[in-house]
Parts: structure tokens; sequence; C-alpha cells
């Protein structure tokens, strides 16, 4: 079982570690600090974030079980989150849905690299078959983070979201673990 990982970013200690409600106030900040284009790219709460009802609702998904969430901390400030999803549907059980955002001051480090591998880590431990993900053709940062991990590309589908006169064609991959689910 994965309780923290502790990292070192050259200026100072990080750790990973699961999302609580004593992350509460923390998670609610770093959600309202996410740039406009960072938000664009991960639209898990969608384009406009509500910041206080977003921490609500995945404090109580995760409260719940049928998420697990995941922060990187630098001292107590949050820069980075991720999410794995679990489906309610007896049929759809071995499968996680995941999702990923850093702080755009905190991109191009290597620390999705190192949030998505302690995820990763995390849906082997629970069983987990499958870890699906969406992103869009247009974000190549996620797109190559993902391969580098061994995902890959399930379908495309084009024009799938509209925002103003642009459209986005979103990118479904998945990985599968290689373990069978625990009961």
């Amino acid at each position: 079982m994965l309780v923290g990982a502790w990292l070192s970013d050259g200026c100072g200690q990080l750790r990973i570690e699961k999302l609580r409600s004593s992350h509460q106030a923390a998670f609610q900040k770093f959600l309202g600090e996410l740039g406009r284009s960072t938000t664009y790219d991960y639209t898990h709460f969608g384009y406009e974030v509500n910041p206080e009802q977003a921490t609500s609702k995945v404090l109580r998904d995760v409260g719940t079980g049928r998420v697990s969430g995941y922060v990187v901390l630098h001292g107590t400030r949050i820069i980075g989150f991720g999410h794995l999803d679990y489906f309610s549907k007896k049929e759809k059980r071995h499968v996680a849905r995941l999702g990923i955002v850093v702080h755009q001051k905190s991109q191009g480090k290597g620390l999705g690299k190192r949030l998505l591998d302690y995820m990763i880590a995390d849906a082997k431990d629970k069983g987990v078959e499958k870890i699906w993900l969406a992103t869009y053709s247009d974000n190549p940062r996620a797109l190559e983070l993902y391969r580098s991990r061994g995902f890959v590309v399930e379908g495309i589908f084009r024009k799938e979201e509209k925002v103003g006169r642009r459209y986005r064609d979103v990118v479904s991959m998945a990985l599968f673990t290689g373990v069978g689910r625990k009961t």
C-alpha cells in the first residue's frame, strides 16, 4: 500500500500523497490559481472552474471511495492533482478513469511523470486492470507524458468539443496494468 513519496525538485522537498479533507483549503487555493490555458487543457471541472464547488465535490467523491485523489505538495502548497475515478457498474469495476493537472508554474519539471507513476502503482495495488483517460489532440505534452508510461490511443473523437468557434479533438488512451481485480 502506498502512503506517500518524497521527491526532490532541486529547490526543496516535494511529496505525493493521497488527497484528504485536511487539504481542503490548499486544494481550493490550487484550483483558484490555475491559469486559463491550464484549465483549458484540464476540463474535469469544466472550462470555468469554481474552486469552492470543485473542492467540495472532489472531497465528497473521495470520501465515498468513488474517487482516489492525489496531490503533489511543495511544503503545504499543492502544485499538482491527480484522480482515479472508479465505476460502480459491475461490468466496469476493473477500469479506472484518470486525470492529472499540474500548476502552470510547476509544469515541465517531471512532476506529472512522478504523479502518474504513483497513481499507476496505486491502481495496480487496488487490482485495476485498465486505466483510461481522455486528453486533447492539441496538447502534445500530455500525449507524450501518457505515451511515455505505456498508454496507447484507443480512439480519436473528432470535433468532440467546441469552445467559442474552435473545435477540439479528444483522444482516448488506455493502459492495461496486467493485474487482476482484487475483491
